[in-house]
């Protein structure tokens, strides 16, 4: 078995619940005893020679090709198996490959009788963004769907890991949007009627932010676009250790005026169970097992 790496960094000054320091071990746990591969620098990086080779994903389903075709050689995304940015092409390239199977798990999700899956996406933003945010907002992994009444939806999904709140870049076209009330940012929250009257006050600071403009981006469409969709839901899948988005995300539905089904939080352990309720055959068992052991933290 390859060394597991050092471990310390100074994010884990700001790390009190001690998740990201786990989550470092066992995904340098990981790379050491089932991938065995040596580290570069930290215990959680692969090498650059391995990274390109596609070793911070899952080997079947066309996964490592989707990465390709998205973007060449990138550090985090390709080495790192600490950060998120990797994670909806391991999940959601594979369910992209049987929509049935899809269809099972998200109607689980929304509990609702959902007829098809019309589409997945990983990094989707509509264009063209003028008529949308005007930004770079963007979702982690999109769904469109047909209800069985007819009517179409989307999910507009959010992947975390150890991420918590993002600080506001200064000098950004986000923070000139953030302070500027004319910007789209606060027409599409005036007039998608999701908010409580006081939710303005709170929403751009650090805790909501990210989490309100992956909300609006999927509002605006609806307000654009309403006569190809009906619905929208905002997805934020994390693990179940993350208690930053376990308090704000009951923050966050306490700012909605309703939620039905307008924001769902998602831990990757009641997700994880959903894929393996509707498992359709043992491929898909083996890549439920990667993910299991991949991603649930345990005390390694």
């Amino acid at each position: 078995m390859q060394e597991i790496g050092q471990q310390y960094s100074k994010d884990d000054r700001t790390d009190p619940s001690g998740f990201l320091k786990r989550a470092r071990l066992h995904q340098s746990v990981f790379r050491a005893k089932y991938l065995d591969l040596p580290f570069d620098t930290y215990g959680n990086y692969l090498t650059k020679d391995d990274g390109e080779k596609g070793k911070n994903f899952y080997d079947g389903f066309g996964v490592f090709d989707a990465v390709k075709k998205y973007r060449k050689y990138n550090k985090p995304l390709y080495s790192n198996l600490l950060r998120s940015e990797h994670i909806p092409f391991n999940i959601f390239i594979p369910l992209d490959k049987d929509k049935n199977y899809c269809k099972n798990v998200i109607g689980d999700i929304l509990k609702s009788n959902i007829v098809s899956i019309d589409r997945i996406e990983i990094e989707y933003a509509p264009k063209p963004k003028e008529k949308y945010l005007n930004d770079g907002t963007s979702f982690d992994a999109y769904i469109e769907y047909t209800n069985f009444d007819g009517t179409k939806g989307m999910i507009g999904i959010e992947v975390k890991y150890t991420e918590k709140e993002y600080k506001l870049q200064a000098n950004s076209k986000q923070e000139k949007d953030i302070n500027d009330k004319n910007s789209l940012y606060f027409s599409v929250t005036n007039n998608c009627g999701l908010y409580k009257t006081n939710a303005i006050e709170v929403l751009p600071t650090d805790n909501f932010r990210q989490v309100w403009r992956n909300h609006i981006l999927g509002e605006s469409i609806l307000l654009t676009d309403s006569d190809k969709f009906q619905h929208f839901t905002s997805l934020t899948l994390f693990p179940a250790d993350n208690s930053h988005f376990i308090k704000t995300s009951k923050e966050y539905i306490e700012l909605l005026t309703n939620n039905d089904n307008k924001f769902i939080a998602l831990t990757y352990e009641d997700f994880f169970a959903l894929l393996f309720k509707h498992c359709p055959d043992s491929n898909y068992k083996k890549w439920l097992d990667y993910l299991t052991t991949r991603y649930i933290v345990t005390n390694d």
